[in-house]
C-alpha cells in the first residue's frame, strides 16, 4: 500500500472574500483619491485591521493527509500538525454537518466534539476509541469516501 494514499489542502478564501476586501479596501481609498479626506490616523487603523485580516484569512491552510499509518492534519496557525493513527479510531466515515454544529468554521470545540474546517458542509467524522469525535472538513467528500472505503478493505 502506498504510504500517501490522499491529500487536500483547503483555505478560507472564496470568491466573495475577494469582493468583500476589494469593497472595503475601496471605502477606505475612496475618498482619499476624490480630495474628500486626508490620509489620516483613523484610515491607517482602518487599512491596518483590514491588512491583518486579509493576510490571516490568507496564511490559515488545512492540509489533511489520509494513508496507513492514520489521518495527519495540520492546520496553521492552530495546529502545528496532528496525527490519529488507525489503532486509535473506531469510526470513520464521511458526513454532512452544519455550522451551526460546531459554531462556526475554524479550530472548535463544541458538545458534538472538535472540529477542524475552513468551509463547506462536509467533513471527515473521526470516533475514537476514547470516545472523543473529530471532524476534519474536506472539500472532497465523494474522494474522501472511496479513499476510506479502500482503506477499509
Amino acid at each position: 500500500m502506498k504510504n500517501n494514499i490522499y491529500s487536500e489542502k483547503q483555505s478560507f478564501w472564496t470568491w466573495w472574500l475577494g469582493v468583500l476586501f476589494g469593497v472595503l479596501l475601496y471605502m477606505q481609498f475612496e475618498p482619499i483619491f476624490s480630495g474628500e479626506k486626508n490620509w489620516d490616523s483613523s484610515t491607517f487603523i482602518a487599512l491596518g485591521i483590514v491588512g491583518t485580516v486579509l493576510l490571516l484569512m490568507l496564511m490559515v491552510r488545512l492540509r489533511t493527509t489520509i494513508d496507513d499509518h492514520g489521518i495527519t492534519i495540520r492546520f496553521f496557525p492552530f495546529v502545528r500538525k496532528k496525527t490519529w493513527e488507525w489503532e486509535q479510531i473506531s469510526d470513520v466515515f464521511v458526513t454532512e454537518y452544519s455550522i451551526a454544529d460546531y459554531g462556526g468554521w475554524g479550530y472548535r470545540v463544541s458538545s458534538k466534539g472538535k472540529a477542524y474546517n475552513t468551509k463547506g458542509k462536509y467533513g471527515l467524522q473521526l470516533i475514537l476509541r476514547n470516545g472523543a469525535r473529530i471532524m476534519v472538513g474536506t472539500q472532497n467528500p465523494e474522494v474522501v469516501k472511496q479513499v476510506i472505503k479502500d482503506l477499509k478493505k
